[in-house]
């Protein structure tokens, strides 16, 4: 790709990426449509907008994750987890379990890092509870104790000890 055709790109780029943030909500639809059909190249901006103050440019930024439904969002997906506000944590978890096998490793690892965070535990549990009625765990998966540790936080340390014992157990 010549320099002119990359600027021309990245130009483009630029200008759906703040249509993304116009306060018309048909154009941060049809922006966010476009953007997801661009793929990878998308993530990393999107990622920055996670930590905005203003809660329309996260959303936006985590759904727009959510339709990519690629491995390479999987970090953000993970950190809009812990999101302030309850619509932005559901999306990230509905994002994660799009990807079904390939976040439950790394949804693991989040446990075991930061798992005083009740938002992580609490979209955790969506997400291991869809990808059980999904039927897309390995066999002999012990996500019923995962669940239940999941459910109360009291017993954050037990998930823990469960998640590690998971990624070994199934070398994930």
């Amino acid at each position: 790709m010549d320099k002119k055709t990359l600027n021309g790109h990245n130009e483009k780029l630029d200008s759906l990426l703040e249509s993304l943030l116009s306060e018309d909500g048909t154009e941060r639809k049809n922006a966010r449509k476009k953007l997801v059909s661009k793929g990878k190249i998308v993530i990393n901006h999107m990622g920055k907008l996670l930590n905005h103050p203003k809660h329309l440019y996260r959303w936006e930024a985590v759904k727009t994750l959510e339709e990519l439904a690629l491995p390479d969002s999987i970090p953000y997906l993970i950190q809009a987890l812990n999101d302030d506000k309850s619509d932005i944590r559901w999306i990230a978890a509905e994002g994660l379990i799009r990807l079904e096998m390939q976040s439950v490793k790394p949804v693991l690892e989040a446990l075991m890092k930061k798992n005083d965070s009740v938002f992580l535990l609490e979209g955790a549990h969506h997400i291991f509870f869809e990808l059980k009625e999904k039927n897309v765990l390995p066999k002999n998966f012990p996500i019923d104790e995962l669940l239940a540790l999941l459910k109360n936080s009291e017993l954050k340390e037990s998930a823990k000890l469960l998640a590690y014992k998971i990624i070994n157990q199934f070398k994930l």
